[in-house]
């Protein structure tokens, strides 16, 4: 590995991509460390991959939303796969 590496999202053991892969929220997904309920229900992760299809992002965008793109801020919780 080159240094310096930085962390992706997408590299971490928490992260968890739950949307269909052909999906409009393909690269979408939540670290499992804040969904301390455990997993999104189905239900939801679906209503929300149909609002995407509409372009309809606000919903996700909002601060409540657990779901995010991977991104490669980098993390202090981040753990390699």
């Amino acid at each position: 590995m080159h240094e310096p590496f930085e962390p992706r999202c997408s590299h971490c053991r928490r992260f968890v991509y739950c949307f269909d892969k052909e999906g409009p929220l393909a690269d979408w997904g939540y670290c499992q460390q804040t969904m301390s309920n455990g997993p999104p229900a189905e239900e939801e992760m679906r209503r929300l991959e149909e609002v995407a299809r509409r372009s309809d992002y606000a919903v996700l965008f909002a601060r409540c939303s657990p779901f995010y793109q991977e991104t490669d801020d980098g993390c202090a919780d981040y753990t390699p796969r």
